[in-house]
Order: structure tokens, then sequence, then C-alpha cells
């Protein structure tokens, strides 16, 4: 009897880390190898990209800019609209009220051949400011991130039946994240009603600071047990769902850029995994990545007016621009 009880429990115990593993891989598996050892100096070109992204950010996120403060959100989205307008695009203007203020959207596109109403690839990022909070990594970085990825898709036609979008969205902070009022989920629902199939979205969330400091970075349990504890990197965020879209993503940006990356798979109820744009498209069950420096569990000026343009790494993150352009050039030309 006794023999049969422990043979039980050993089989309980074999099963229970057998899946304990299956999750951990599942979670934190990724293809390709993450950067190590001592980044080259930017090229030249380069430089000219780190020098664009802080004019960008400088523009867009020098003061709190939200339903709040009207005139200063839209004086960030006139930006954004005079800037894709000069790199020769039609700028599209979906346009909604918010607590009396009328807000809007913004968006570009590049279309491949084809009939039909192509599959589309969304890259966005939220253009307003936290209440009480200037707004510069989040998430005028992103912002900044994505025009520049606008401007080097300007000539770029995407694979047959394909189509990228560059989105910009109003009001991702509270109090309308999560609301019928929230600009990603304005679009994804807008989209919803179009009968559009998106085959991907890139959410480009607070990506604009980096530490090499040891101890610079925090996680929210589980992702403390299984991630380095400097911030030096950039983050890939995605649901179970998204797990194949983050993969491939991951292991683009390692084959494109020489800086540090990490990739990881959580449940929305984790804190901070569903914290950004991408919840809109999980929503409404399309593939969606949050790409991010983590935000609150590195920056120091998360959500407060000292977040200014003068924090941020631009070397850094013209670096993961120019990783980012690799990885959607390949989303753009169609499934693996």
């Amino acid at each position: 009897m006794k023999l049969t009880r422990l043979r039980i429990e050993l089989a309980v115990l074999a099963a229970l880390v057998g899946f304990v593993a299956f999750a951990v891989w599942f979670m934190t598996a990724m293809p390709g190898e993450r950067h190590r050892g001592p980044l080259q100096p930017l090229a030249m070109e380069d430089q000219r990209l780190a020098a664009n992204l802080k004019m960008h950010v400088v523009a867009v996120a020098s003061e709190e800019h939200n339903v709040r403060y009207p005139e200063a959100l839209g004086r960030s989205a006139q930006y954004i609209e005079t800037t894709l307008a000069g790199f020769g695009y039609a700028v599209a203007r979906q346009e909604f009220e918010a607590a009396g203020v009328r807000v809007r959207n913004l968006e570009v596109a590049r279309t491949g051949s084809g009939a039909g109403k192509p599959r589309l690839v969304v890259i966005g990022a939220h253009y307003d400011s936290a209440q009480a909070a200037v707004g510069a990594n989040d998430n005028g970085s992103g912002v900044a991130a994505l025009i520049e990825l606008a401007r080097a898709f300007r000539q770029v036609q995407p694979g047959e039946g394909l189509e990228i979008r560059f989105a910009f969205y109003v009001n991702e902070e509270l109090p309308w994240f999560g609301t019928e009022k929230m600009g990603s989920y304005v679009h994804a629902a807008g989209l919803a009603r179009e009968e559009r199939e998106v085959t991907a979205m890139l959410s480009l969330e607070t990506v604009g600071w980096f530490s090499s400091a040891p101890g610079s970075q925090r996680y929210p349990f589980p992702f403390n047990l299984f991630y380095p504890s400097t911030g030096d990197f950039i983050g890939f965020v995605a649901n179970p769902r998204s797990r194949g879209l983050v993969r491939r993503v991951v292991g683009s940006f390692r084959r494109h850029a020489a800086f540090p990356s990490e990739g990881a798979v959580g449940l929305e109820s984790i804190a901070g995994v569903g914290w950004s744009d991408q919840w809109a498209f999980w929503k409404h069950g399309w593939p969606a990545v949050m790409v991010t420096d983590t935000a609150l569990y590195r920056y120091p000026h998360y959500h407060t007016l000292h977040d200014t343009p003068d924090k941020l790494n631009y070397d850094g993150l013209a670096r993961v621009v120019k990783g980012l352009e690799g990885v959607v050039r390949e989303l753009a030309e169609g499934p693996e």
C-alpha cells in the first residue's frame, strides 16, 4: 500500500514538474540569440535617425497633452499630420468625441497589389499623455519611432494582398483605457465592422529608456523568475493567442538589430501585459504584440511631469527603430 501511494505521489510530482517546464518554455522560448556585449557606435545614418527621433519627441511630448488640455493635444496631432504629409502620405483622420472634445486617430497606409480587401499589418502608437504627465517616453518615444518607420516605408510596396497601416492613437491613457472611447479600440472596432483581417499588430509603447545599471529592471510575477535584472533591452510581449506572432517578431528583430531583446508570453491578467493598444486588437481576436522598454517596471519618471524629452536614450531608440524596420519589412512580405 505504501509503495503504491509513493508511486502515485511521484507520478503527480513528475506531472507537475512537466507542466511547469512546459509553461516556462511556452512563455519564454524565443528564436534567435539575445545580443550580448558592447554596442557598436552608430553609423552616420543612424545618428541622423537618433536626431530625428529626438526632434519628434520634443515636438509631440514637451507638455501634458490629453483631453484635459485639448489645444496641446491638437498641437501634437497637427505635428504628426504635417510630418506624415511631408513624406508624401495622404493622412486619414478618424474623428470622435470624448468628454466634449473632438479628438482624432491618424493613419497612413501602404498597399500591395491584388484585388479585394487586403490583409492588414497594423503598427500603432498612442500620442496622448497621461494626466499630470508630459509623456516623452510614454508615449512620445513610440510616436517618434512610428513616424520614422512611416518615413522608411513611404516608397515600399507590401506583398500581394497585404496593406501596412501606421496608426497614431488618441486616448490610450486613463480614463479612456479599456473603454469604447479608447482610440485604438475605436480603430479596431471600425476594422471589425468592415470585416477586415488583421494578420499582425505591433503596439509601440514606451520604448526610449535603457539602463545598464544592475537592478534597474523589475517585473511582475512570474516574469521576475526568468528575465534579467538589467534594463538594457527592448521587450516584446504577447498574450497566448499571439505566441506565434511574438516568436516571429523576436526572431526577425534579432536578425536585424545588434541590440538586447527579450520576448514573453503572458496572461492578460498579469499586471502590464495588456496595458497598451494591443489590448484593443486582442479583444477582437487578432494577434498583437506590445513593443516596450517595460515602462513602470524600469522607467523612474513614468506618468510624471518629469517624463520629459531630455530623459530619453535616443541612440538606443534609434537601434530599436532599425530593428523594427526589418521586422515590419518581413511582416509586409506576408506569412512565413
